[in-house]
């Protein structure tokens, strides 16, 4: 079997030490590609068909509102990658308010996870997932999550060795 790694990432503008900067390639996106490289997984960039707003703060209303109803923005790739084929599946994404932006839950729904292991990685300014991992519970449909790693957007282009620790780990 194979491995996948699924992740969502945004560009623009961002905080970093809690200033505003711009990102022509999001974090989650750099984290991602470290750990295919190590794995030697499938990549799978999951993207939401409208995108979301360069600028923080527009990015930040439409996360916040997502986020307080539960809305589950649509994909811009309704297939998505053939699960069936991996066995363990890296899932990717920046912390927006202390959870998962809500276009996870989208991908999330379309699969049965089931005997599959998820090991759940993210990117923000505060090192922590928040509530995600707990609220991914509430959305893997039978996948089996494993200790996840966190990853300081300032500190993704030099994480290797933490991240080559966290997969041999795993």
């Amino acid at each position: 079997m194979k491995t996948l790694i699924a992740y969502f990432s945004h560009e623009g503008e961002n905080i970093a030490n809690s200033e505003l900067v711009v990102l022509e390639k999001g974090n989650t996106e750099k984290l991602a590609e470290k750990i295919a490289a190590l794995t030697g997984g499938d990549l799978y960039r999951i993207i939401e068909a409208v995108p979301y707003p360069r600028d923080y703060m527009s990015c930040n209303q439409r996360a916040k509102v997502e986020y307080d109803n539960y809305e589950k923005p649509a994909l811009k790739d309704p297939i998505g990658p053939d699960m069936s084929q991996y066995d363990k599946v890296f899932l990717g994404f920046p912390v927006w308010y202390r959870s998962f932006p809500r276009i996870i839950a989208t991908f999330l729904d379309k699969y049965d996870l089931t005997g599959k292991t998820v090991y759940p990685f993210c990117t923000n300014d505060e090192e922590f997932f928040g509530l995600s991992l707990w609220e991914l519970e509430g959305v893997l449909h039978g996948g089996n999550v494993k200790e996840g790693l966190v990853v300081r957007g300032v500190n993704v282009d030099t994480c290797d060795e933490q991240v080559k620790k966290y997969i041999d780990n795993h």
